[in-house]
């Protein structure tokens, strides 16, 4: 990993979100995320914290305002100094599907392939001993189609974090889970959350996640944008908003 320990990770100057296909609001976001942090990014809109997400993971530019990532602005970023700053970031979403014609293994591989520089037998080790890192009781060999939801998360997840990236993004990752489940992957995830800096959204599904890992959760909506330095601020807060949506959330649990 790349980053100093003294450097932000991610700093969001007022920046906007391109968002061509919503018809949401998007306000000026300003944030700094750390190293050896972990920021849930939450509301009552979910593709609208996509965008912001996707704008902080340097997926796309901002409309306006800027964000750097590494110390570099991102809208400055020629091509190869783009596909360097994406080779520390790790990407992990429940709904982005793995490539259904590669089996297990390969779907881990690629990142390394397409960046790294080590040899197909040595990415391939390095993929297997990821594998085993993770638990991951299954033939790596088998197509994802073949394997359940947790399992094509744990590959996810490995793909992930095959080149040490200092920057973890997570999109739901607790998305199509059961209880037993999304406590698995919190372990997993929890694990790598003290060795880098991570963005994340979903993390309402499991809150025990939060609880014990997030440094900063930031409210988003199209009315407002509330940034919080604990999972406690958020809990306690008397804004009617967050407490609406934590309510949603609470109903939604004991429903199930």
């Amino acid at each position: 990993m790349n980053n100093p320990d003294n450097t932000d990770t991610i700093v969001s100057y007022a920046a906007v979100p391109i968002n061509e296909d919503s018809q949401l609001n998007f306000l000026p976001l300003g944030c700094q995320i750390q190293p050896s942090s972990l920021t849930c990014l939450v509301g009552p809109h979910r593709p609208q914290l996509r965008v912001y997400l996707q704008m902080l993971a340097g997926i796309t530019k901002p409309k306006q305002g800027k964000v750097e990532i590494f110390g570099q602005q991102v809208s400055q970023l020629d091509q190869a100094a783009w596909k360097l700053q994406r080779s520390q970031i790790g990407y992990l979403s429940g709904i982005a599907p793995l490539l259904s014609v590669q089996h297990g293994l390969m779907n881990v591989m690629l990142p390394a392939l397409y960046h790294g520089n080590l040899s197909f037998r040595e990415t391939a080790d390095k993929a297997r001993a990821l594998l085993n890192e993770l638990n991951c009781y299954f033939d790596p060999v088998t197509f994802p189609a073949l394997l359940d939801s947790f399992q094509r998360l744990q590959l996810a997840l490995a793909r992930a974090l095959i080149l040490d990236p200092s920057l973890l993004i997570l999109d739901v990752p607790f998305h199509d889970l059961g209880a037993q489940q999304r406590e698995k992957m919190g372990e997993m995830l929890g694990k790598y959350c003290q060795r880098r800096a991570v963005c994340m959204i979903g993390g309402l599904q499991y809150i025990h996640f939060l609880e014990e890992h997030a440094t900063q959760i930031i409210f988003i909506s199209e009315a407002k944008i509330i940034t919080f330095n604990s999972w406690e601020a958020f809990k306690q807060t008397e804004n009617q908003d967050v407490r609406e949506l934590l309510s949603t959330f609470q109903s939604a649990r004991r429903a199930k």
